[in-house]
């Protein structure tokens, strides 16, 4: 129980930093802290981005823990151009968007013994072990790189559910934190406004409180506030949101959110990808109020995953990545079916197996799923 309460606070602590940057290194510390690591840091695969994984060539402060603080500035000054396995094997490892990958995945002893890395860096500064939780972002593959030193050993693949328990809280911190980053938040809805960004402020009971302007250019598109609620005009999408919102409304104060993304359907206009943030009490005073934070993002089609970014990603075959490329656009089944020149039973026995590869149910959960790999590889 210990645990779980540390956790949960770590989170809440992260949704704050989400918020203002300078939070980040106590609210990473005291993640690293709820999962047994010695310190931890936020980086992307991306490598055009400023937090990219590769720190080599550093320009702005990244989000370290505070425990990481020295061994990151100890890794700049010795990192050199020795070959790092920290920053290229994991890639090749090729496992699913959301996965725990631990050191012994990665390197032998015997790498340990010889590399520079180990005898330069991660010996010198009492981080002889690593692991790392990864998560899909929109558009980007996000990580949590843990470290432990020798005392408390290295860690274990079958920690695994306990250091993914918080994977869906990650996705929806790093999803916020996105918008804020670089931004100085002001304390309105107007805000969130200069980052092009629809967003509704709900109250405990999950009526709409205050919508900024992209929301409400929303409404009468696929979207209404009926009695104080926000409501889907199309009534299976209507059903999810409805659903999503009574999952942020019962969920615990002092816990995190267990709430998938929903997909909103809209006649003409591009599919609303929606997704809930809890309020932390610093958030709360940061918008003057409000107990939840829904925004919306639209799924435009020019901006669907490649099918042979599928295809590595999930192990699609050919067929099936040409499937889930269509649906990821909004197309239902049957024109997807059409468009594709291939029968519906077919349809179906493909986005059968797509759901499997997924770990998806239903169309909407799949298309939110997609909605994250909406990428450009720079090769």
């Amino acid at each position: 129980m210990a645990a779980r309460e540390a956790n949960a606070s770590a989170i809440e602590a992260c949704y704050d930093a989400a918020f203002e940057f300078d939070r980040w290194p106590g609210a990473l510390q005291k993640l690293a802290d709820s999962l047994g690591a010695t310190s931890c840091a936020l980086r992307t695969r991306d490598q055009t981005h400023p937090f990219r994984c590769d720190q080599r060539h550093k320009t702005v402060r990244a989000p370290d823990s505070t425990e990481h603080a020295e061994f990151t500035a100890l890794w700049h000054e010795r990192i050199g151009n020795g070959p790092n396995p920290l920053l290229d094997r994991p890639q090749l490892l090729a496992k699913p968007p959301i996965s725990f990958t631990v050191e012994d995945e990665i390197t032998t002893p015997e790498e340990r013994r010889i590399l520079p890395y180990y005898n330069e860096i991660a010996r010198p500064g009492n981080r002889e072990w690593w692991a790392s939780i990864c998560v899909m972002v929109k558009n980007r593959s996000w990580c949590v790189p843990l470290y432990r030193d020798a005392r408390r050993g290295p860690f274990r693949p079958s920690e695994a559910n306990r250091f993914l328990r918080v994977a869906p809280d990650l996705i929806r911190i790093i999803s916020v934190a996105e918008k804020a980053w670089d931004i100085s938040l002001g304390s309105s809805l107007a805000a969130l406004d200069r980052l092009n960004c629809a967003a509704a402020l709900l109250d405990c009971r999950g009526y709409v409180t205050r919508v900024n302007e992209h929301a409400d250019a929303l409404f009468g598109s696929g979207l209404v506030i009926r009695h104080r609620r926000i409501h889907a005009i199309d009534r299976a999408s209507d059903a999810r949101l409805q659903g999503l919102v009574g999952a942020a409304v019962s969920s615990p104060s002092s816990g995190s959110l267990r709430a998938e993304p929903v997909v909103i359907t809209r006649n003409g206009s591009p599919w609303l990808l929606v997704e809930i943030v809890p309020m932390t009490s610093f958030a709360h005073d940061l918008f003057n109020g409000g107990d939840s934070l829904l925004y919306f993002t639209a799924l435009v089609t020019e901006q669907a995953p490649s099918e042979r970014l599928l295809s590595q990603t999930f192990q699609l075959t050919a067929a099936e990545a040409r499937l889930a490329s269509r649906l990821a656009t909004g197309e239902g089944i049957g024109a997807a079916s059409a468009g594709l020149a291939i029968g519906r039973e077919t349809a179906r026995t493909q986005l059968r197996a797509v759901f499997a590869k997924t770990g998806t149910r239903r169309q909407a959960e799949l298309t939110a799923l997609l909605s994250r790999l909406r990428i450009r590889f720079p090769h």
